[in-house]
C-alpha cells in the first residue's frame, strides 16, 4: 500500500512538473503556436500585461487559455484520449469525420453523410442547370472539333460504402450523382460515370486512401483508363509493377480526426511513366497551392485543358504524362469563364473533373457570370 500511495504521489508530481515546465517554457515565447495537426487554429498567445480595466477584467479568461493550450504533455494526453476513444468507443473528437469499419475514415462534412443515406437530391431547377451548363459547353467544343469529357469523382462512401457504419441507412432515392448521369445520358451530354470502373476494380487494389477523403493513385488510374477510352485516346501502358507501397499521412481525415498515422498507399512509379512532365508555370494562390499549372512532356503530342478539384490531383501524373502541353485550373469554372479558357488555350481536348458532393452546385450560367463582373 505504501509502494502504490509512493507511485501515486510520484506520477503526480512529475505530471505537475511537466505541465508547469511546459507553460514556463511557453512563457519565453512571444508568438501564439500551432496546433495539433487538425485543430484548425492557433494555441491561445500569452497575454500581455493589462493596461486597461478591460484588459484586466478579460485577463483570466485569455491567461486560462494560454495555460491549457500550453499544459505540458498535452499533444500526449490529446493522442492518447483520442486513440482510447476511437478504440473503445469508437468515438473521433470531431463531427466532420465518422469512423468506419476496419479503421476506415469516412468525410462527413458537406452533407457527404445525407449524400450517402440517399436523403439529399437535386431539384428540377438545378437539373435543369446543370443540363444547361454542359449542353453549351459540349455545343461550342463540337463546333470547334475538340473532344469534352465531364467526369464525376465518386465519394469514397459511394465506392466502399460497406466500410461505412453500420448504423447509417441508406434509403431508395436517386443520388446527385444517379439523376445528373440519367439527365446525360437522355441528353447525350459527355458525362462519364466512373462507378462501374472502380467498383469493378476494388476487387484487385484498394483504390481510395482509408485515412484520407482522396483516391489513390491505383483509384485515379482507374479513372483515367476510362476517361481516355471515353475520348478515344491510348492511355499509358502500364500495370500492377508500375505502383509501388509507400507510407502517406495522416491523411486529411485522419488530421481533422487527430490520429496520428501513416497509410501505406500504391504510389506511382516515376520510372513508369514514358516521360516526366516539367512545370513550366504556376500561378498560386495565398495558400501557395497551384491555381493554373502548365506543364509539357517531350514526346508526347496534343494540349490538353483540365479543370479539376483536389481529386485531379492524382490524375495529373497520368495526363501530364500523356499529353505534350496540359493546362490544369483549379477551378468550376461559370460558363463564360470555361468558353474564355478555351477560346485563350485553344486546346485539343478539354476535361472537366467534379467530385460528388459538389454536385449540389450547377456552374454558373453566363449570364450570372457577366453581372459578377
Amino acid at each position: 500500500m505504501r509502494i502504490y500511495s509512493y507511485g501515486l504521489a510520484g506520477l503526480l508530481t512529475l505530471a505537475s512538473v511537466a505541465g508547469m515546465a511546459g507553460i514556463l517554457m511557453s512563457m519565453t515565447v512571444q508568438e501564439d503556436g500551432a496546433a495539433l495537426r487538425g485543430e484548425n487554429r492557433r494555441l491561445g498567445a500569452l497575454p500581455a500585461i493589462p493596461h486597461t480595466a478591460e484588459e484586466w477584467n478579460s485577463f483570466p479568461r485569455r491567461f486560462e487559455a494560454f495555460v491549457n493550450d500550453h499544459f505540458g504533455l498535452r499533444t500526449a494526453l490529446v493522442r492518447t484520449h483520442t486513440d482510447i476513444s476511437t478504440a473503445l468507443l469508437n468515438r473521433l473528437p470531431t463531427d466532420q469525420v465518422v469512423a468506419g469499419k476496419d479503421g476506415w475514415l469516412f468525410y462527413a462534412g458537406e452533407g457527404a453523410l445525407g449524400l450517402f443515406q440517399r436523403a439529399v437530391s437535386l431539384d428540377l431547377d438545378r437539373l435543369d442547370a446543370w443540363r444547361d451548363q454542359l449542353s453549351q459547353r459540349a455545343t461550342a467544343l463540337s463546333a470547334r472539333g475538340v473532344p469534352y469529357a465531364f467526369v464525376i469523382a465518386p465519394d469514397k462512401h459511394t465506392i466502399y460504402g460497406e466500410n461505412m457504419p453500420g448504423y447509417l441507412r441508406q434509403g431508395r432515392n436517386p443520388s446527385p450523382h444517379d439523376q445528373l448521369v440519367a439527365t446525360a445520358t437522355a441528353h447525350g451530354l459527355p458525362v462519364v460515370d466512373l462507378r462501374p470502373d472502380l467498383t469493378a476494380a476494388k476487387t484487385d487494389a484498394r483504390l481510395y486512401m482509408r485515412d484520407d477523403t482522396h483516391w489513390n493513385e491505383r483509384g485515379a488510374d482507374v479513372a483515367y483508363r476510362t476517361l481516355m477510352q471515353h475520348l478515344g485516346l491510348q492511355p499509358l501502358t502500364l500495370d500492377a509493377d508500375s505502383f509501388a507501397m509507400r507510407p502517406n499521412g495522416p491523411g486529411d481525415l485522419a488530421s481533422m480526426a487527430l490520429i496520428d498515422r501513416l497509410e501505406d498507399v500504391p504510389s506511382l512509379r516515376p520510372e513508369a511513366l514514358p516521360c516526366v512532365a516539367k512545370e513550366v508555370e504556376r500561378v498560386a494562390d495565398q495558400y501557395g497551392r497551384a491555381v493554373i499549372s502548365r506543364t509539357r512532356c517531350d514526346g508526347a503530342t496534343g494540349k490538353l485543358l483540365f479543370f479539376r478539384d483536389s481529386f485531379g490531383d492524382a490524375l495529373l501524373p497520368f495526363l501530364t504524362a500523356s499529353f505534350g502541353e496540359v493546362v490544369a485550373v483549379a477551378d468550376a469554372p461559370s460558363t463564360q469563364d470555361f468558353l474564355h479558357m478555351v477560346k485563350t488555350e485553344l486546346p485539343d481536348v478539354v476535361i472537366e473533373e467534379r467530385v460528388e458532393r459538389h454536385l449540389r452546385f450547377p456552374p454558373r450560367a453566363i449570364k450570372a457570370a457577366a453581372t459578377d463582373e
